[in-house]
Protein backbone atom coordinates (compact mmCIF):
# COMPACT_ATOMS: atom_id res chain seq x y z
CA UNK A 1 0.00 0.00 0.00
CA UNK A 2 1.29 3.41 -0.80
CA UNK A 3 0.32 6.68 0.82
CA UNK A 4 1.42 10.01 -0.89
CA UNK A 5 1.17 13.65 0.65
CA UNK A 6 -0.24 16.10 -2.05
CA UNK A 7 0.74 15.35 -5.87
CA UNK A 8 3.98 16.19 -7.65
CA UNK A 9 5.19 19.60 -6.65
CA UNK A 10 8.62 20.64 -7.46
CA UNK A 11 9.36 23.36 -5.14
CA UNK A 12 8.15 20.64 -1.84
CA UNK A 13 10.63 18.37 -4.23
CA UNK A 14 13.49 20.65 -3.49
CA UNK A 15 12.91 21.37 -0.09
CA UNK A 16 13.13 18.02 0.33
CA UNK A 17 16.23 17.21 -0.95
CA UNK A 18 17.53 20.02 0.88
CA UNK A 19 16.63 18.81 3.63
CA UNK A 20 17.77 14.95 3.16
CA UNK A 21 21.42 16.67 1.95
CA UNK A 22 21.63 18.66 5.48
CA UNK A 23 20.53 15.73 7.64
CA UNK A 24 22.40 13.42 5.89
CA UNK A 25 26.08 15.74 6.41
CA UNK A 26 24.76 17.11 9.89
CA UNK A 27 26.30 20.85 8.86
CA UNK A 28 24.78 23.64 10.89
CA UNK A 29 23.04 20.81 13.07
CA UNK A 30 22.37 22.67 16.65
CA UNK A 31 20.11 19.99 18.12
CA UNK A 32 21.03 16.94 19.97
CA UNK A 33 18.24 14.48 20.76
CA UNK A 34 18.71 11.83 23.14
CA UNK A 35 16.63 8.58 23.04
CA UNK A 36 17.73 5.28 24.75
CA UNK A 37 19.47 3.90 21.60
CA UNK A 38 22.08 7.02 22.07
CA UNK A 39 22.22 10.61 20.34
CA UNK A 40 21.40 12.52 17.03
CA UNK A 41 22.25 15.60 15.63
CA UNK A 42 19.36 17.67 14.05
CA UNK A 43 18.31 21.35 12.77
CA UNK A 44 16.97 23.13 15.38
CA UNK A 45 15.21 25.54 12.46
CA UNK A 46 13.70 22.79 10.91
CA UNK A 47 12.37 20.66 14.11
CA UNK A 48 11.35 23.43 16.60
CA UNK A 49 8.80 25.57 14.39
CA UNK A 50 6.78 22.39 13.76
CA UNK A 51 6.23 21.15 17.44
CA UNK A 52 5.10 23.93 19.95
CA UNK A 53 5.81 21.43 22.47
CA UNK A 54 9.89 20.91 21.10
CA UNK A 55 9.89 24.59 20.09
CA UNK A 56 8.92 25.70 24.15
CA UNK A 57 11.58 23.20 25.52
CA UNK A 58 14.45 24.19 22.71
CA UNK A 59 13.78 27.97 22.52
CA UNK A 60 12.48 28.64 25.70
CA UNK A 61 13.96 29.38 29.24
CA UNK A 62 14.63 25.67 30.11
CA UNK A 63 17.58 23.50 30.53
CA UNK A 64 17.62 22.58 27.10
CA UNK A 65 17.84 25.78 25.22
CA UNK A 66 21.22 25.71 27.77
CA UNK A 67 22.11 22.35 26.55
CA UNK A 68 21.48 22.33 23.30
CA UNK A 69 19.86 19.13 24.05
CA UNK A 70 16.47 17.37 23.84
CA UNK A 71 15.80 13.98 25.53
CA UNK A 72 13.16 11.42 24.35
CA UNK A 73 14.53 8.51 25.79
CA UNK A 74 11.08 7.85 27.00
CA UNK A 75 9.65 7.53 23.29
CA UNK A 76 10.63 4.36 21.57
CA UNK A 77 13.85 5.55 19.45
CA UNK A 78 12.57 3.84 16.03
CA UNK A 79 9.49 6.32 16.39
CA UNK A 80 11.21 9.00 17.45
CA UNK A 81 13.24 8.74 14.18
CA UNK A 82 10.34 8.49 11.80
CA UNK A 83 9.62 12.12 13.67
CA UNK A 84 12.53 13.22 12.66
CA UNK A 85 12.31 11.75 9.39
CA UNK A 86 9.02 13.52 8.81
CA UNK A 87 9.85 17.02 9.83
CA UNK A 88 12.30 16.83 6.97
CA UNK A 89 10.60 15.08 4.57
CA UNK A 90 7.38 15.32 4.70
CA UNK A 91 6.58 11.78 4.73
CA UNK A 92 7.79 9.17 6.85
CA UNK A 93 8.34 5.14 5.43
CA UNK A 94 5.84 2.28 6.37
CA UNK A 95 6.65 -0.70 8.17
CA UNK A 96 6.90 -3.47 5.72
CA UNK A 97 3.04 -3.69 4.54
CA UNK A 98 2.00 -5.83 7.45
CA UNK A 99 -0.75 -5.21 8.30
CA UNK A 100 -0.55 -5.32 12.05
CA UNK A 101 2.94 -3.68 12.15
CA UNK A 102 1.24 -0.94 9.92
CA UNK A 103 -1.59 -0.32 12.15
CA UNK A 104 0.45 -0.14 14.82
CA UNK A 105 3.08 1.80 13.36
CA UNK A 106 0.64 4.42 12.04
CA UNK A 107 -1.21 4.52 15.82
CA UNK A 108 2.28 5.60 17.12
CA UNK A 109 2.83 8.16 14.95
CA UNK A 110 0.07 9.77 15.88
CA UNK A 111 0.09 9.67 19.38
CA UNK A 112 3.35 11.55 18.94
CA UNK A 113 1.81 13.78 17.03
CA UNK A 114 -0.49 14.83 19.75
CA UNK A 115 2.14 14.37 22.47
CA UNK A 116 4.75 16.86 20.59
CA UNK A 117 1.64 19.20 19.15
CA UNK A 118 2.81 18.67 15.29
CA UNK A 119 -1.04 18.84 13.69
CA UNK A 120 0.08 18.02 10.36
CA UNK A 121 1.87 15.11 11.72
CA UNK A 122 -1.28 13.65 13.37
CA UNK A 123 -3.42 14.44 9.85
CA UNK A 124 -0.74 12.40 7.91
CA UNK A 125 -0.88 9.30 10.38
CA UNK A 126 -4.67 9.40 11.06
CA UNK A 127 -4.87 8.99 7.29
CA UNK A 128 -2.75 5.89 6.83
CA UNK A 129 -4.15 4.43 9.46
CA UNK A 130 -7.71 5.01 8.40
CA UNK A 131 -6.20 3.75 4.89
CA UNK A 132 -5.83 0.66 6.53
CA UNK A 133 -8.13 0.06 8.08
CA UNK A 134 -10.64 0.57 5.81
CA UNK A 135 -8.89 -1.91 3.68
CA UNK A 136 -9.24 -4.58 6.91
CA UNK A 137 -13.13 -3.62 6.35
CA UNK A 138 -13.67 -5.56 3.32
CA UNK A 139 -15.46 -8.55 3.82
CA UNK A 140 -13.42 -11.89 4.12
CA UNK A 141 -13.58 -15.62 5.26
CA UNK A 142 -14.42 -16.36 8.92
CA UNK A 143 -10.79 -17.95 8.83
CA UNK A 144 -9.23 -14.94 8.11
CA UNK A 145 -11.23 -12.59 9.88
CA UNK A 146 -9.74 -14.15 13.53
CA UNK A 147 -6.21 -13.27 12.97
CA UNK A 148 -7.19 -9.90 11.18
CA UNK A 149 -8.84 -9.02 14.24
CA UNK A 150 -6.06 -9.98 16.50
CA UNK A 151 -3.93 -7.36 14.41
CA UNK A 152 -5.19 -4.62 17.16
CA UNK A 153 -4.12 -5.90 20.02
CA UNK A 154 -1.17 -3.25 19.53
CA UNK A 155 -3.21 -0.67 18.95
CA UNK A 156 -5.98 -0.57 20.89
CA UNK A 157 -3.42 0.47 24.30
CA UNK A 158 -2.43 3.66 21.90
CA UNK A 159 -6.39 4.52 20.27
CA UNK A 160 -7.92 3.69 24.03
CA UNK A 161 -5.25 5.00 26.59
CA UNK A 162 -2.20 7.11 24.86
CA UNK A 163 -4.80 9.61 23.72
CA UNK A 164 -7.43 11.87 25.31
CA UNK A 165 -10.56 10.56 25.75
CA UNK A 166 -12.97 12.96 23.39
CA UNK A 167 -10.34 12.02 20.62
CA UNK A 168 -12.12 9.03 18.59
CA UNK A 169 -9.83 9.74 15.29
CA UNK A 170 -8.47 6.56 15.79
CA UNK A 171 -11.33 4.82 17.50
CA UNK A 172 -13.74 5.51 14.58
CA UNK A 173 -11.81 3.28 12.30
CA UNK A 174 -11.08 0.69 14.33
CA UNK A 175 -14.71 0.44 15.42
CA UNK A 176 -16.01 0.32 11.51
CA UNK A 177 -13.55 -2.62 10.96
CA UNK A 178 -14.80 -4.73 13.95
CA UNK A 179 -18.73 -3.93 12.72
CA UNK A 180 -18.03 -5.56 9.33
CA UNK A 181 -16.52 -8.59 10.60
CA UNK A 182 -19.22 -8.71 13.62
CA UNK A 183 -21.56 -8.50 11.65
CA UNK A 184 -20.71 -10.86 8.97
CA UNK A 185 -19.42 -13.44 11.77
CA UNK A 186 -21.47 -12.45 14.66
CA UNK A 187 -20.53 -15.19 17.11
CA UNK A 188 -17.10 -13.89 16.89
CA UNK A 189 -18.58 -11.58 20.20
CA UNK A 190 -17.57 -14.73 21.52
CA UNK A 191 -14.04 -14.40 20.48
CA UNK A 192 -11.60 -14.68 23.76
CA UNK A 193 -9.69 -12.01 21.51
CA UNK A 194 -12.54 -9.72 21.35
CA UNK A 195 -13.93 -10.52 24.34
CA UNK A 196 -10.67 -9.14 26.53
CA UNK A 197 -10.67 -6.24 23.84
CA UNK A 198 -14.14 -5.28 25.74
CA UNK A 199 -12.61 -6.40 29.52
CA UNK A 200 -10.01 -4.11 29.38
CA UNK A 201 -11.05 -1.08 27.16
CA UNK A 202 -14.80 -0.31 27.97
CA UNK A 203 -15.00 2.50 25.58
CA UNK A 204 -14.09 0.22 22.87
CA UNK A 205 -16.81 -2.22 23.04
CA UNK A 206 -19.40 0.96 23.25
CA UNK A 207 -17.37 2.46 19.86
CA UNK A 208 -18.45 -1.13 18.18
CA UNK A 209 -21.84 -1.28 19.34
CA UNK A 210 -22.39 2.51 18.39
CA UNK A 211 -20.64 1.32 14.69
CA UNK A 212 -23.38 -1.38 14.04
CA UNK A 213 -26.13 0.50 15.25
CA UNK A 214 -25.41 3.61 13.05
CA UNK A 215 -27.66 3.75 10.10
CA UNK A 216 -25.62 3.46 7.12
CA UNK A 217 -26.26 7.18 5.85
CA UNK A 218 -25.47 8.75 9.20
CA UNK A 219 -21.98 6.64 9.28
CA UNK A 220 -21.26 7.64 5.83
CA UNK A 221 -21.69 11.57 7.12
CA UNK A 222 -19.56 10.83 9.76
CA UNK A 223 -16.82 9.10 7.75
CA UNK A 224 -16.72 11.96 5.58
CA UNK A 225 -16.49 14.57 8.12
CA UNK A 226 -13.78 12.70 9.50
CA UNK A 227 -10.90 14.86 8.39
CA UNK A 228 -12.90 17.88 7.62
Amino acid sequence: MSFTVGGPDPAREALVRANRRLLESGQGSDLTVMTKDGSKKYHSAIVCPRSSVLSAAYWGSFKEGVTKTIDLSEDDPLIVGKVMRYLYFLNYPGHGGIPSKELTLHAQMYVMGDKYDIPDLREVAARKFAEWCLDLSLPTAEHLAVPLLKSFQDVLPLAYKSVPETDDTLRRPIARVFKTHLTTFPHLVKNDEYRSYCLEYPLFGLDVQMAILLVPEEEASDSSNEYE
